[in-house]
């Protein structure tokens, strides 16, 4: 049951992320919304980017290779 909650919450996360970013409109790339999320232009925007990428990184092969 905690997994089904936690599989429902990160999914319904993705949908009311992609729901608030309008894709109709010129400039709307992933890469340009994930900038905009960020605020990369920023040094703190820079880290928090370069954090999650590393900590996703570390966390998703272990999470993979683990064996129950």
């Amino acid at each position: 049951m905690r997994k089904a909650v936690a599989w429902g919450a990160g999914i319904g996360t993705l949908v009311v992320i992609d729901a608030a970013l309008d894709r109709r409109h010129d400039g709307s790339t992933l890469s340009e919304c994930t900038r905009m999320i960020y605020r990369t232009d920023t040094a703190l925007g820079r880290y928090a980017f370069l954090a999650s990428w590393v900590g996703f990184a570390t966390w998703f092969p272990v999470h993979i290779l683990r064996r129950r």
